[in-house]
């Protein structure tokens, strides 16, 4: 049967189900499937308001603020480590254009896409072709960068948090400003960024936000924490580093828990047990998904995986650094562990941390140094766990490789190597033992005996439990804890130590075994100690000549020796003999170390001792101010033995039995 010519089968208009078409009842029969539709993107273009006055960026935001105003050619590019307040100062300025009846324009940069198109919807772009140009990134943003420089009204647009930079342009750089961040004629641009990279923005304005000073950190906290005339605010302040995302973390609790924490003191003396017990604290009180970008401890773990995600190697150098670098400390290139990086490879590695804000570089005319912020060192050392015991036990090994250059970084090295031990029970008692006896020693360079008599004693209990009596670690604990009673003038007391400890490292490990030197070595200082010149003498040519057999004449015990030596032929006038031996500690120190080393100095010193004493003050006015310079950087102006060279350098005496006990050998 043949269909009426003046039948239709037409359907208009749009599609919200299933639509079957039949040409007629003998077949033809459509299916029409509904349109497929994008769901909508729910972007927000609003900026974040401010809870509190903006602290320390007056001449910051005096310069956005006179750069908007005059119409800039150049996107403008905040950057900083995450935490330090960029989105802050964005969010002021912004607060800024709006008053001025600017409009302001908030986007996230891993939304740029819905976003930027959103912004085209505010300027009265037609929504079909919004539908179109989804699918064309590069059209779109021509698209849109064409209505925004059309725009009646002048406007801030602000890229936030552009830690990535494939989400602004995934082709070029975003400095090129041939994708989405670009500038106009009729706005600002402001992008904030943790890749403080000129190559990446260039030729863009970059401005680089640091942590606050400690009078604005303190007012800072003061207005988070809502307390008027908050009691240690200044306190607390410095110790989180002037950071303004911890400061107002800090703020939050004493706000929150005001009954637990009434001041900023009793804050400060919890978070000095785990400065990471912040973010719980801090926590919202509702369940739900926390943003880590406003937590202390998740904000240095996002600048990890974003670094991370092209340098992987970068991972463990910097949690390498948070344990070498403790407290500050600036890093000495020579110092960082490699990790089996080539110098080009290391390099790479090192830069993507500094351009991501984790490390700076200090530069002076003898070296190149890396240094954390002591906030952001802490927090990642405090993430540090079971996992990481292989890179803790690199990192011990390397400083053991070191050896002695400066007990003050070495000290506080150890000491946060000793705070990861209860965490990584892998690590086992063998370790602790062992950064407890470096530590000891430290404290014994820097003239702090009690305290090294303390860590000792704790060393040498745990490795009798651990090891018995006469395990290699026992043994030398035991050498440590008699060091650190000579140094208290307990004379008697170190001696019947040492000749106990003589009997058994000769048992055990052999009349010219190095350890069984070292006690020999410490005997005949208490010899010197209590003025027997001659005994002590004879005593240290024999164990030289050991040393020289078993050890060769460039080891650090073998110089250590030839100090001794030397100084026990000054105090019998044996000048000659005494100028000998200290030039030559004094040479193959200078060779294998550098001047600038204590071990160094301290042999200058000596041959400053033989120049006064032969009446040359010329020379021993200028060894001495050389050594005390020297001293004083690594060890502090007040320290004793800058205070030494100080006197003498004054050509005054001190107590010379005292001078010289620093030569003792490691044990």
């Amino acid at each position: 049967m043949a269909s009426p010519p003046e039948a239709h089968n037409t359907a208009r208009g749009d599609l919200y189900g299933t639509l079957v078409q039949a040409r007629d009842i003998h077949g033809g029969v459509t299916v029409h499937l509904p349109r497929d539709t994008s769901p909508i993107v729910d972007v927000s273009l609003d900026p974040p308001r401010l809870t509190t006055a903006v602290r320390g960026r007056s001449d910051l935001l005096s310069r956005l603020r006179e750069a908007m105003e005059r119409g800039s050619s150049l996107p403008h590019v905040l950057t900083g480590p995450g935490g330090f307040g960029k989105t802050t100062v964005a969010a002021a300025l912004a607060e800024h254009a709006r008053d001025r009846g600017w409009t302001v324009f908030w986007v996230r940069a891993d939304a740029i896409t819905p976003s930027m198109l959103e912004i085209a919807v505010e300027l009265a772009a037609a929504p079909e072709e919004i539908d179109r140009l989804k699918s064309a990134p590069k059209a779109a943003a021509r698209w849109v960068w064409r209505r925004l420089d059309r725009s009646s009204t002048p406007w801030l647009l602000v890229v936030d948090d552009a830690d990535r930079p494939e989400e602004p342009d995934p082709d070029q750089r975003p400095g090129e400003r041939l994708g989405w961040m670009r500038s106009s004629p009729k706005g600002f641009v402001l992008v904030t960024s943790r890749l403080d990279d000129a190559g990446l923005w260039a030729p863009a304005e970059m401005l680089r936000v640091g942590p606050l000073n400690v009078e604005d950190a303190s007012a800072a906290l003061t207005e988070h924490a809502r307390v008027p005339g908050l009691s240690g605010a200044d306190t607390l302040a410095e110790r989180l580093g002037g950071v303004p995302l911890a400061l107002a973390l800090a703020g939050r609790v004493l706000a929150t828990h005001g009954v637990l924490f009434p001041d900023a003191r009793s804050l400060l003396e919890h978070l000095d047990e785990n400065i990471t017990d912040i973010d719980e604290l801090a926590g919202p009180v509702s369940p739900g998904p926390v943003d880590e970008r406003r937590m202390l401890s998740g904000v240095w773990e996002l600048s990890l995986r974003l670094v991370g995600e092209r340098h992987p190697r970068a991972v463990p150098l910097l949690r390498a650094l948070s344990l070498i670098g403790a407290r500050g400390r600036a890093v000495p290139l020579w110092r960082a562990p490699r990790f089996g990086m080539s110098d080009a490879s290391f390099a790479r590695t090192v830069n993507a941390l500094v351009v991501h804000g984790l490390v700076g570089v200090e530069r002076t005319d003898e070296r190149t140094s890396l240094l954390l912020h002591p906030l952001i060192s802490e927090t990642v050392r405090a993430g540090l766990g079971e996992n990481d015991a292989p890179l803790v036990s690199e990192v011990e090994r390397l400083l053991e490789e070191q050896g002695e250059r400066d007990p003050w970084f070495e000290l506080d090295a150890l000491t946060s190597l000793a705070s990861v031990a209860g965490r990584a029970p892998a690590l086992g008692s063998g370790f602790r033992v062992r950064v407890g006896l470096g530590a000891a020693h430290a404290r014994i360079r820097l003239g702090r005996f009690e305290d090294a008599e303390r860590t000792a004693t704790a060393a040498l209990r745990t490795a009798e439990g651990a090891f018995g009596a006469d395990h290699p670690l026992t043994l030398r604990s035991r050498h440590l804890l008699a060091e650190s009673l000579l140094f208290q003038d307990r004379v008697e007391e170190a001696e019947r130590s040492y000749l106990a400890l003589l009997a058994d490292r000769e048992r055990v490990l052999g009349a010219d075994h190095p350890r069984t030197l070292d006690t020999r070595h410490q005997i005949a200082l208490v010899a010197g100690a209590r003025g027997e010149w001659r005994k002590a003498r004879a005593l240290h040519e024999r164990v030289l000549e050991a040393r020289l057999r078993e050890q060769g004449a460039e080891a650090d015990e073998t110089l250590a020796s030839m100090d001794a030596l030397g100084y026990a032929a000054l105090r019998l006038d044996d000048l000659d003999t005494a100028e000998r031996l200290f030039d030559r500690v004094h040479e193959v120190r200078l060779r294998l170390l550098g001047g600038g080393e204590l071990l160094t100095l301290n042999a200058d010193y000596k041959r400053g001792l033989v120049a006064l004493r032969r009446g040359h003050r010329p020379r021993a006015r200028e060894i001495f101010h050389r050594v005390m310079e020297g001293r004083a950087r690594i060890l502090g102006r007040d320290h004793p033995q800058t205070r030494l060279a100080r006197d003498r350098m004054s050509e005054s005496f001190v107590d010379p039995g005292r001078e010289f006990r620093g030569s003792g050998a490691s044990g």
